[in-house]
C-alpha cells in the first residue's frame, strides 16, 4: 500500500556568546545562560546549593563538562537553577578542574516558567578567547 508513516529526528540548536572579566565569571554566565535557555530564572529562589567538581583536559573540555553537569543535575536532583559559583578554576598536571556549585529549588511547574529542553551542550562552534581583562565563551547547545 502507498501510505503510512516515518519519524524523522529533527534537531535545533542555539549558539551562546557570553563574557566576563575573568575564566571564572565567564564560567557562571555560561551556567545561567543555559538555564534561561531553559526557564526564565528569576522564577527560581535560590536556596539550596549543591557542590560540583568538573574536570577537563583543556578549556573546552571542561566547559562541555560544567555545562553538561548542570543540565544532568536537573534530572539528578529535580531542581532548576539560578545562580552559579565558580570558586576556582586550576590547571593539574594532565587535567584543569574547576569547583564551585549551583543553587536553586526543587522544580515547580507552576511556579516555573519553562521555555525549552536543553539536551546537551556542544563543541560545535566553541570558541574561548581569553584576553587579560575579558573572557568570551561561544557554544552551542542542543535543543
Amino acid at each position: 500500500m502507498d501510505h503510512g508513516f516515518r519519524f524523522h529526528d529533527h534537531t535545533a540548536d542555539i549558539t551562546i556568546e557570553c563574557w566576563a572579566p575573568t575564566l571564572e565569571t565567564a564560567f557562571e554566565e555560561a551556567a545561567l545562560a543555559t538555564f534561561e535557555v531553559i526557564l526564565d530564572t528569576s522564577t527560581i529562589t535560590p536556596s539550596e546549593p549543591v557542590e560540583i567538581e568538573s574536570r577537563g583536559y583543556d578549556l573546552e573540555e571542561l566547559l562541555v563538562e560544567w555545562i553538561g553537569h548542570l543540565i544532568a543535575l536537573i534530572d539528578i536532583t529535580g531542581r532548576f537553577y539560578s545562580k552559579f559559583e565558580v570558586d576556582g578554576i586550576s590547571k593539574g598536571t594532565d587535567e584543569f578542574v574547576l569547583k564551585g556549585r549551583a543553587i536553586g529549588e526543587t522544580i515547580d511547574f507552576d511556579k516555573h516558567d519553562t521555555r525549552t529542553e536543553v539536551k546537551a551542550m556542544t563543541y560545535a562552534d566553541m570558541k574561548i578567547d581569553q584576553q587579560p581583562d575579558k573572557t568570551t565563551l561561544y557554544f552551542t547547545l542542543d535543543l
